[in-house]
C-alpha cells in the first residue's frame, strides 16, 4: 500500500480470523504517522515492512515474498474487503492444490457516485473474461492483481514481479507462456473500493492504458501466436472488455448502400407527391448513415445487454441495471477506449515508459 488505507484494518481482521496456518505481511511505501500508530495493534500478528521512500509495487511485493516461507502466496491490494466467508483462505488453498494461479472474483462496492456504478460493470467484464479463459483453456494471459494467488514454486520459476507499470498483467502473461494452469473462482470473492473522484480516476486509467500498451509491446509476438491458435477464446474476452468496439467496427464494415437505395426511393416518392426532390434527396443521403449507426448501435447494445445479463446470473453479479449498462456501453467504455488508444500512441509513437503518479 501507499501511505495509508481505510480498508486495511477490516481486511487484516478477516484474515486473522481464518482458521488456517498463515503469515501476514503488509508492505507500505511512505507510511503516514497515523497509519504507523494504527498498525501497532497488529504488531504481534502481522509483519509490517515500512519503506521510507516510494519503492514501487513490484519491488515492495517481491521484498515481502523474501520474508515469507509459505508454499502458497496470496496477494491482496490495500483497497479491497474480504467477504464474510470463514473458509476464504481454505478455498484458495484447495484451488492451489489443483492449479498454479488463482484469479479471485472481484466485485466493486456500488456507491452513489457515477464512477463507482460504472466501475461495477468494468470489473464485471474482467471477471467474465477470466471465466471464459478458465472454462476453455484453464490458462489466461492476464488478471486483475487486486486479489490473486499463485504457487510459490511458479512465482519463483517465472522471476516474481517485474518492474513494469502493469505488474499484475505481466506476471500473468509470463505464467501463461510457461503453461501454468489457471483457474477463476466464482465461490471466493473480494469487494473492491474504487475512486469516486474524476481526477484520480483519470490518472489511474492513464496509468492502466500506458501499462497495457507497454505490456502489449513487450509480449505482442508471443501472444499473437497463442491468439492465432485459439481465436474463439480470445475474441469473446476482448468483446467483454471493450463492448462498444463492436458497434464501431460494424458501422465501418456494414455497407450503407441498401440504406441509400431505400432513402432514394423514399425521396423519389416524396418528390412525385410534393415536388421537393433535391432537398429530400440530400437529407436522405445524410440520414442513411445516421440511421445505420443508430440501428447497429441499438442492436449491438441489445445483444450485449442480453449476454451480460446471462453472465451476471452465472457469476453472481446481481446489481446489473439496464440504464446503468446503457451509460457504460455508450459513454464510459467509449471514454475508456479513447484513453487506451491515446496510451498506445504515447508508448508506441512517443516512447513513454511510465504512467502518472507511479513508480516501477
Amino acid at each position: 500500500m501507499y501511505k495509508e488505507s481505510n480498508e486495511l484494518g477490516g481486511t487484516l481482521d478477516s484474515l486473522l480470523a481464518q482458521n488456517v496456518e498463515k503469515e501476514l505481511f503488509v508492505t507500505v511505501d511512505e507510511a503516514t504517522p497515523r497509519f504507523i500508530e494504527e498498525s501497532k495493534r497488529y504488531q504481534d500478528k502481522v509483519k509490517f515492512i515500512f519503506n521510507k521512500e516510494r519503492t514501487g509495487k513490484a519491488n515492495a511485493l517481491n521484498e515481502a515474498v523474501k520474508y515469507s516461507t509459505g508454499k502458497a502466496l496470496l496477494f491482496l491490494d490495500s483497497d479491497i474487503m474480504i467477504s464474510e466467508d470463514s473458509n476464504f483462505l481454505k478455498k484458495i488453498i484447495m484451488k492451489l492444490e489443483r492449479f498454479d494461479v488463482v484469479d479471485i472474483k472481484k466485485q466493486v462496492i456500488k456507491g452513489k457516485s457515477f464512477l463507482s456504478k460504472m466501475a461495477y460493470y468494468e470489473y464485471f467484464t474482467f471477471n467474465v473474461s477470466s471465466w471464459i479463459a478458465n472454462h476453455f483453456m484453464h490458462n489466461c494471459p492476464a488478471l486483475n492483481g487486486a486479489a490473486f494467488a499463485i504457487k510459490r514454486e511458479i512465482f519463483e520459476k517465472i522471476g516474481g514481479f517485474h518492474k513494469v507499470v502493469a505488474e499484475d498483467i505481466d506476471i500473468a502473461t509470463r505464467a501463461f507462456l510457461a503453461n501454468s494452469s489457471f483457474t477463476y473462482t466464482v465461490d471466493v470473492e473480494v469487494k473492491n473500493v474504487v475512486h469516486s473522484n474524476w481526477k484520480k480516476w483519470f490518472n489511474q486509467r492513464q496509468r492502466w492504458a500506458i501499462g497495457q500498451a507497454l505490456w502489449l509491446k513487450a509480449w505482442f509476438g508471443e501472444l499473437a501466436k497463442k491468439f492465432a491458435k485459439k481465436p474463439h477464446v480470445f475474441l469473446p474476452g476482448l468483446f467483454f472488455l471493450y463492448p462498444s468496439v463492436i458497434a464501431f467496427l460494424l458501422s465501418i464494415i456494414i455497407p450503407s448502400l441498401w440504406l441509400y437505395n431505400s432513402m432514394l426511393v423514399f425521396s423519389l416518392f416524396l418528390s412525385v407527391r410534393f415536388h421537393i426532390i433535391l432537398p429530400v434527396f440530400l437529407v436522405s443521403l445524410a440520414m442513411a448513415d445516421v440511421l445505420k449507426i443508430m440501428a447497429i448501435s441499438l442492436t449491438s447494445f441489445g445483444i450485449t445487454a442480453t449476454v451480460f445479463y446471462g453472465f451476471s446470473r452465472k457469476l453472481g453479479f446481481r446489481e446489473l441495471k439496464l440504464h446503468e449498462l446503457f451509460a457504460y456501453y455508450f459513454f464510459y467504455s467509449t471514454v475508456w477506449l479513447i484513453i487506451i488508444v491515446i496510451g498506445h500512441i504515447q508508448v508506441l509513437l512517443l516512447g513513454k515508459k511510465a504512467g502518472p503518479d507511479w513508480k516501477t
